[in-house]
């Protein structure tokens, strides 16, 4: 009997313990929530199925996450550009005529917040980037040599070759794209990207 009494004491002090340690967690705390998942900005609706020669990209292509180096050897990246409209000139030949062209209606166009970068794919020809970029007078251009970054956006696109352009909507995904460019009418290809950036505009605004 005296035994089956002090089983029953142990009992009650075991139990007893047990329900303290319980006591002395918080009270009324919820466990912590989740961390909220990242919402996919939009992909706004364009007007047109296709502005010739550049390819509607329908699909939500993300633009690779990719910097270029100014001449003045500043870092501009793709979250730097965010809330921009980006459109990248891939060239293999900076002092073509048909580049000069190109650039110089790009430094020339009226297209406010818009982002012009033209990349050389010559890695070896960074200094010949700071000539070209001081031989035009560029101010509003950004020009970079830099093959890595051509590849990245050809993986991600997949039918880029050169002379190409890439056009970024400020959401950072990649909307427009020509695989190969003439820049023999230089002033054509100003007027297409016009049009692209206006499109672009009206469906980021709506």
């Amino acid at each position: 009997m005296d035994y089956l009494r002090l089983s029953l004491i142990f009992l009650l002090l075991t139990s007893t313990a047990r329900a303290d340690w319980y006591i002395l967690l918080p009270k009324g705390k919820k466990p912590p929530a989740s961390r909220p998942q990242v919402k996919k900005p939009p992909l706004p609706k364009l007007k047109t199925d296709e502005v010739k020669p550049y390819t509607v990209e329908v699909r939500k292509i993300l633009a690779p996450s990719f910097s270029v180096a100014t001449p003045e050897l500043k870092r501009i990246g793709r979250e730097e550009l965010l809330g921009k409209t980006v459109i990248l000139l891939f060239v293999d030949n900076l002092f073509s005529p048909e580049t000069e062209r190109l650039v110089k209606e790009f430094e020339s166009s009226g297209m406010e917040g818009v982002v012009f970068i033209v990349v050389d794919v010559d890695d070896s020809d960074f200094a010949s980037a700071k000539s070209f970029k001081e031989l035009l007078g560029l101010k509003r251009v950004i020009v970079t040599a830099d093959s890595y970054v051509y590849r990245q956006f050809k993986e991600r696109v997949g039918e880029l070759s050169l002379p190409s352009i890439v056009v970024i909507d400020r959401h950072g995904f990649i909307r427009f794209f020509s695989p190969r460019v003439s820049p023999k009418r230089a002033d054509v290809v100003k007027s297409e990207l016009a049009q692209i950036v206006k499109e672009l505009e009206r469906a980021q605004s709506g």
